[in-house]
C-alpha cells in the first residue's frame, strides 16, 4: 500500500496537482506520467463572453491579410483572429444558439472547434474551458470550470476526471484572411480588438521557426513520432464517416484542387490562399504563406460535380457554375447552391498519426 501511494504522490508532483487541482486523479485513462506541467494552471487566459465589430468597423484595426479562423451556423459567420488564439488558446462564445469553445494549440497548429454543451444521464451540461497549462503527447490540455476535467484538445475527449471519456462534438472551421472573410461572409462579425490585453505580445511567434519541415522530433513529445510521414508536414484530415483521411497541404497547394473517391465518397477539397504560418518568422505578418484548405461532397443535386479553380472561384466541370471557399454557388446553373462540407483539420502531421493511428494517407500520383 505504502509503494502504491508513494507512487501516485509523484505522479501528482508531476503536474502539481497537489496545489492546483481538484481533479478525480483516480478516475484516468492513463499514467499521470504522460502529463507535463510546462506553466502554471491559468498563464494562458481563456477568453470569455467575447465581443464583435461588424466589418466596417473592424477595418479600422485589422488589416486585411490578418489570420482568422471562421465559423459559420446558417446566415451567422464568426471570424476570430488567430493572433489571439496564440496566446489565449481558449475562446468561448456562442454561435447560432449553440455555446462553443474555439481552441488552438500552437505545437501541433491545430485548431478545433466544439461543442460546450452534451447530455449526460438525460441532463443537459454547458462547460467552460481553459487551457491547463499541461500537454501530453506535445497536444495541449484543456479543463472545464465546472470539474476541472482534463480534456485533449486534439481529440475533444476527456482523458482525466469526473467527465472521463465524454465525448466533445466537433464542428467545422476554416482558416483564412481577413479580407477572404469579408468577400465571402457578407455581415460577418470579427472579434473585437479591445479584446487584447495590454501585456501580451500579439503578433509576435513565440515559437520561432518551429514550422520547420526537417525536423526529427516535435517539442515534448517523449518518443521518436510515426515514420509514415515526416512529423512537420502540414496535413489536412478528412473525417469521412469515423475514418480518417490525411492529405499533404503542399499537394494540395499545388493542384489547387483535388478530386477524389475515398472510401467510395465523392469528394472535392479547394485550396484557399493567403494565409501564412503562425509558427515560422518572429513577427507573424512577416511569416510565409501557407494558405489553407476546405473539403465538401461533390455530389450534388445528384450529379457528381469535378473541380478546377479560375481566378480565385472554383468552377465545377459539369455546369461551368462557380463556387465559392464556402461551399455556396455564386453564378450559374447551380447559383444559390451549396455543397455540404466534410468536417476538416489542419494542422502538423504528427499529432494525427499519434492520436489516430489508423488514418489512411492520400496516395499522392507522382
Amino acid at each position: 500500500m505504502m509503494c502504491i501511494t508513494l507512487g501516485l504522490n509523484a505522479q501528482v508532483n508531476r503536474v502539481g496537482v497537489n496545489d492546483e487541482w481538484n481533479t478525480d486523479l483516480e478516475n484516468t485513462n492513463f499514467n499521470l506520467w504522460q502529463y507535463q506541467a510546462l506553466t502554471p494552471r491559468d498563464a494562458f487566459k481563456a477568453i470569455n463572453h467575447p465581443k464583435f465589430y461588424n466589418e466596417e468597423r473592424a477595418k479600422d484595426f485589422y488589416k486585411g491579410n490578418e489570420n482568422v479562423v471562421v465559423v459559420s451556423q446558417g446566415r451567422e459567420h464568426k471570424a476570430y483572429p488567430m493572433e489571439f488564439l496564440m496566446f489565449h488558446q481558449v475562446i468561448n462564445d456562442r454561435i447560432g444558439g449553440m455555446p462553443i469553445a474555439i481552441t488552438y494549440c500552437p505545437l501541433t497548429d491545430a485548431i478545433k472547434v466544439f461543442e460546450r454543451r452534451f447530455e449526460r444521464n438525460g441532463v443537459q451540461r454547458e462547460l467552460v474551458f481553459a487551457p491547463s497549462g499541461m500537454v501530453r503527447m506535445s497536444n495541449v490540455v484543456l479543463y472545464d470550470e465546472q470539474s476541472e476535467s482534463w480534456w485533449q484538445q486534439y481529440t475533444g475527449k476527456c482523458e482525466t476526471g469526473e467527465l472521463r471519456n465524454q465525448q466533445l462534438t466537433e464542428r467545422d472551421c476554416i482558416r483564412m484572411t481577413m479580407n477572404q472573410f469579408y468577400d465571402n461572409c457578407k455581415y460577418g462579425l470579427v472579434l473585437r480588438f479591445d479584446e487584447k490585453d495590454d501585456l501580451l505580445p500579439y503578433g509576435i511567434n513565440p515559437y520561432y521557426k518551429y514550422d520547420n519541415i526537417l525536423t526529427e522530433k516535435p517539442l515534448f513529445l517523449n518518443h521518436m513520432p510515426d515514420e509514415r510521414m515526416m512529423p512537420m508536414e502540414r496535413v489536412i484530415t478528412l473525417n469521412l464517416r469515423g475514418d480518417h483521411m490525411i492529405y499533404p497541404l503542399e499537394e494540395i497547394r499545388k493542384k489547387k484542387v483535388i478530386n477524389d473517391t475515398p472510401n467510395d465518397m465523392y469528394i472535392t477539397i479547394f485550396y484557399v490562399d493567403g494565409s501564412k504560418s503562425m509558427l515560422d518568422q518572429r513577427e507573424i505578418n512577416q511569416s510565409k504563406v501557407i494558405g489553407s484548405a476546405v473539403a465538401f461532397s461533390s455530389l450534388y443535386d445528384g450529379v457528381w460535380l469535378s473541380f478546377s479553380k479560375k481566378d480565385g472561384l472554383y468552377i465545377d466541370e459539369q455546369s461551368q457554375s462557380k463556387w465559392n471557399v464556402m461551399g455556396e454557388c455564386v453564378d450559374g446553373h447551380f447559383k444559390g447552391g451549396h455543397l455540404t462540407p466534410i468536417h476538416t483539420t489542419q494542422s502538423f502531421a504528427f499529432p494525427e498519426l499519434e492520436f489516430y493511428s489508423k488514418s489512411l494517407i492520400y496516395s499522392i500520383n507522382w
